[in-house]
């Protein structure tokens, strides 16, 4: 092989190892989970979704709604949850650039993230900015046990917010369902 092809398979090896971002066990499932509070809540998956969260969780929403932040028992922010999400007609929380830092049984995590939400024809609303996880490492599994929203843009319209909870409960029990009776 000529220099110049070597030099070129050399560049290429570089490159493709560049992008190589190797993740130990841990941070697997850290990002596991976050990336499943994501897609568990877009497919109504509330049984699913509560597995990846502490039996109680501190949410912030201020930069959203105002307000205060809470601790909310898991089975109660699935209810909340539950009234709420399945009202949309899809929703799509998209996460991006997704940054781990771990020290010993604690874990932090920032997100990226577009949060949309259609309702009817016309209804739409979507939010980007950052979340903020918190994670506590309990019997070898990692769960969320705080999630800080920072609201940087906005778009569409929040009256599809007091429309969707009045829809909820007949799409949800629509998609339920849905889903094969062999599982």
């Amino acid at each position: 092989m000529s220099a110049k092809l070597w030099f070129i398979l050399f560049m290429g090896v570089v490159v493709m190892s560049s992008n190589v971002q190797a993740v130990d066990k841990d941070e697997a499932e850290i990002r596991s989970a976050i990336n499943g509070f994501s897609v568990f809540a877009d497919h109504g998956a509330f049984s699913y979704l509560a597995r990846v969260l502490a039996a109680e969780v501190e949410l912030d929403y201020r930069s959203i709604f105002g307000g205060e932040p809470e601790r909310v028992q898991r089975i109660e922010l699935m209810k909340r949850w539950m009234a709420f999400l399945p009202g949309f007609d899809k929703t799509f929380h998209n996460l991006s650039s997704i940054q781990v830092s771990i020290e010993g049984d604690r874990a932090n995590a920032v997100a990226n993230f577009t949060a949309s939400h259609w309702l009817g024809q016309e209804g739409y609303w979507s939010i980007d900015g950052q979340y903020r996880f918190g994670l506590t490492k309990l019997d070898g599994h990692w769960l969320i046990d705080s999630v800080v929203v920072e609201l940087q843009g906005e778009e569409g319209s929040r009256e599809i917010l007091q429309q969707a909870p009045s829809l909820a409960g007949a799409k949800h029990r629509l998609r339920q369902s849905l889903l094969p009776n062999e599982l």
